[in-house]
């Protein structure tokens, strides 16, 4: 015989109720069966018979939000294993205090009395679960909608807009006024870093907890600077920093220190951007934190901006602008790091990256450093 799901959900909805139902009624029958004392009436028999109602009103309560019936199973189930890990644990007390020579009176409603408690803990314990598992199951289904989003923007549209950039080009060698051809090329530029920019935040989120690795954020930082220097000509960039600079980082905090950089030069107004990159290597004394400092004559980051990102996360009225800082911010953050924004003075703003320094890096300064009292040599 085959049932519907409506049927199915109703018989293990039943078996809730039934488990209640069934609880109060011995405890009813405990009830009408023998006169107690109030002590004994409220410990023995109310107090249980509250915990066999709390379970059925519970069933009831599961119906009227229309709980999934998988999930109303489950609750079952944790009922009646509570109930029996319960019943079971006092019957083997039962069974030692008779071999101690005790004997208990009504022994079969002292099972029921464990028995509702049991199957109160589990029902609590069920719900719970059943709440898991549901956030769970959304969150893997809302990662599935958003891995399907995110292909569209990395792929799709990093697709046609390299599409419009090739044929702005050719728009802007026919076209006496090559301005508005130009915005195209900028506009669409500024999508396909968006869909790289997307691809990395992906590849951030799928890998998890990857384990920080040395690396030298020096020659990460000479290889950037000359990458955004390539494909922007009019920028100077100043870079001064150690021959290297080893850090333990994520993989990606190569992207994170390009973004930076291409930020600085991109969002500049000026004619010739400007650009200083120097090490932060021992300006916090008694940490061993280090990084770099970048510096920008831009417009600088919005009071606004710079507010999100060290509280980590947009509001309808407060978001940033665009992904790049994001990923940067997430980036050094897997990495273990800090990230800090300021005001550069007299203009443009200035972003501090900092990093733990690997173990035997930090092992090897600390043996180098001179002992109290001592003459360094």
């Amino acid at each position: 015989m085959h049932l519907s799901e409506s049927a199915k959900a109703r018989v293990r909805l039943f078996l809730i109720l039934g488990i209640g139902v069934g609880l109060v009624a011995l405890h009813v029958a405990h009830a009408a069966g023998d006169r107690e004392s109030l002590q004994t009436f409220l410990s023995g028999i109310l107090i249980p018979m509250l915990f066999g109602l709390g379970v059925f009103v519970g069933g009831l309560w599961l119906r009227r939000r229309g709980t999934d019936g998988r999930h109303v199973l489950r609750v079952a189930g944790w009922c009646a294993l509570g109930a029996v890990a319960l019943a079971g644990q006092t019957a083997l007390m039962t069974v030692y205090q008779h071999g101690e020579g005790v004997e208990m009176s009504h022994q079969i409603y002292v099972f029921v009395n464990a028995a509702s408690g049991g199957a109160a803990v589990g029902f609590v314990v069920g719900f719970y679960d059943s709440r898991q598992r549901v956030a769970r199951e959304t969150s893997s289904q809302l990662s599935r909608q958003l891995g399907v989003l995110n292909r569209v923007l990395r792929h799709d549209i990093r697709t046609n807009a390299n599409l419009i950039h090739g044929h702005a080009e050719l728009l802007a060698e026919d076209l006496d006024d090559a301005e508005r051809a130009r915005m195209v090329q900028e506009q669409s530029a500024e999508l396909v870093k968006m869909g790289d920019q997307a691809r990395e935040i992906e590849r951030l989120l799928q890998e998890g907890d990857v384990e920080t690795e040395p690396v030298d954020v020096a020659s990460l930082a000479e290889t950037s600077c000359e990458q955004v220097a390539r494909e922007h000509p009019e920028a100077d960039i100043d870079v001064s920093l150690p021959d290297e600079l080893v850090v333990r980082a994520h993989p990606l905090v190569e992207s994170a220190l390009r973004n930076v950089i291409e930020n600085a030069v991109e969002h500049n107004d000026k004619e010739t951007p400007r650009v200083a990159i120097e090490s932060l290597d021992g300006d916090r004394p008694g940490t061993d934190l280090v990084g770099v400092r970048i510096a920008d004559n831009g417009p600088g980051i919005p009071a606004g901006e710079r507010e999100v990102f060290e509280r980590g996360y947009e509001t309808p009225l407060e978001h940033a602008s665009g992904l790049g800082l994001w990923l940067v911010n997430w980036i050094v953050s897997e990495s273990g790091g800090r990230i800090r924004f300021e005001e550069n003075e007299p203009e443009g703003s200035v972003i501090r990256l900092r990093f733990e320094r690997p173990r035997a890096a930090r092992s090897d300064r600390a043996s180098s450093a001179p002992a109290a009292g001592g003459t360094p040599s």
